[in-house]
C-alpha cells in the first residue's frame, strides 16, 4: 500500500516580502513606461534577502555588477557592433571572471544576463541607452526591495538565539542525571550541535542593522557574554565524562543536583577517590554555576536604550 506525502502549503514571509517587492517595482517601471520592466523585478527577487545587512550588501554587489556587465558588453560592440555568437559568449565568460576575481557572488547571473540583453537585443535603442534602462529598472528593483524588507517586519532572530540558549541550560539536568544516578556517560554531540548553532545565529543576529546602533552593539555582546557561559557548561561537563568514575559529589552540589530535581543513590559501597571527588566537585560547581548565571541573566529584559 503506498503511502503518499502530503503537502503543506506554507507562505513565509519573505515570500510575501519578495512578491509584494517584484509586485512594486514592476509597477514603478511600468509607470514610467520602462523598457525592461522585467530587470526591475529581477532587483527585487535578488535583494530581498534574510535580514537588512545582507540586503545591503546584496542590493550594492548587484549594483555593481550591472555596471560592470555593462561595460563588458560595450566592450564587445566596440569590437564588433553585431557580435557573433562565439564572441557573446566569451563575454559572459570574461564577465563571470570579473566577478570571481572581485567577489561579486551575488551578482554573477543579473551581469551575465546584462550581457546578454545588451549584446543580443537593444530594442532598436542604441546600446548606452540600452544599458542606462537596465541599470535604471535594476536599481528601482534593488531600491524597492530594500525598503520592503526595511519596512516589513525587519527579520530578527534575538527570540532564536535566546530559545538556543534556554535549551542548553536545559539539557544540563538530564546529562547530569545519566552522569550521577543512572552512572553512564552522557551522548554530548545534541549540546555540540546547538552550541554551533548558536554561533550561527549570533553571528546573523550581529550583522542585523537596527536603527539604535550603540544599544544593538551592547546587545551582541550582551548574548556573546551568555554564549560564554553556555560554552563553559559544556567543558564542565566534557571534562566530568572524562573521569574514570563519576565521583560523589560533596554537600553543597548534592544539593543544588537535588534542587534540580535529580535523586542521588546512596554513597555507600560507591568507588572513588579523592582525587577523582575534587575535581568532580569543582567541575560539577563550575558546571552548576554558569548555568545559573545563564538563567538568570537570560531573565533581564533586552537592552532597548
Amino acid at each position: 500500500m503506498k503511502h503518499h506525502q502530503k503537502l503543506h502549503l506554507h507562505i513565509g514571509l519573505r515570500m510575501f516580502k519578495t512578491a509584494l517587492a517584484v509586485t512594486i517595482a514592476l509597477a514603478i517601471a511600468r509607470l514610467f513606461q520602462s523598457y525592461s520592466p522585467i530587470f526591475a523585478g529581477l532587483g527585487a527577487v535578488v535583494a530581498m534577502a534574510r535580514t537588512l545587512r545582507e540586503s545591503l550588501d546584496a542590493a550594492k554587489t548587484q549594483f555593481v555588477g550591472v555596471i560592470l556587465g555593462g561595460l563588458v558588453s560595450m566592450l564587445l560592440l566596440v569590437v564588433d557592433p553585431n557580435p557573433s555568437v562565439l564572441l557573446i559568449g566569451g563575454g559572459v565568460l570574461v564577465a563571470l571572471v570579473l566577478c570571481g576575481m572581485f567577489k561579486l557572488y551575488y551578482a554573477v547571473s543579473l551581469t551575465a544576463i546584462i550581457v546578454l540583453s545588451v549584446c543580443v537585443n537593444t530594442g532598436g535603442d542604441p546600446p548606452l541607452v540600452a544599458l542606462g534602462f537596465r541599470l535604471i529598472d535594476t536599481s528601482i528593483g534593488l531600491i524597492v526591495a530594500l525598503a520592503v524588507n526595511m519596512l516589513i517586519k525587519p527579520y530578527n532572530n534575538r527570540h532564536r538565539v535566546t530559545n538556543l540558549l534556554h535549551k542548553l541550560a536545559d539539557a544540563v539536568p538530564g546529562c547530569l542525571e545519566q552522569r550521577f544516578v543512572h552512572d553512564l556517560t552522557p551522548d554530548l554531540t545534541p549540546l555540540v550541535t546547538d552550541l554551533r548553532a548558536l554561533d550561527v545565529e549570533l553571528d546573523i543576529f550581529r550583522r542585523q542593522h537596527f536603527r539604535r546602533r550603540e544599544a544593538h552593539d551592547r546587545d551582541v555582546c550582551f548574548l556573546r557574554g551568555l554564549l560564554q557561559l553556555a560554552d563553559r557548561m559544556e567543558q564542565e561537563l566534557s571534562a566530568l565524562c572524562t573521569l574514570d568514575l563519576p565521583g560523589i559529589p560533596d554537600a553543597d552540589n548534592r544539593r543544588r543536583l537535588e534542587a534540580l530535581g535529580l535523586t542521588l543513590p546512596d554513597n555507600t559501597g560507591r568507588k572513588s577517590t579523592e582525587e577523582i571527588d575534587f575535581v568532580c566537585n569543582y567541575h560539577l560547581k563550575t558546571a552548576l554555576q554558569a548555568r545559573d548565571y545563564l538563567l538568570e541573566l537570560l531573565e533581564l529584559p533586552p537592552d532597548r536604550d
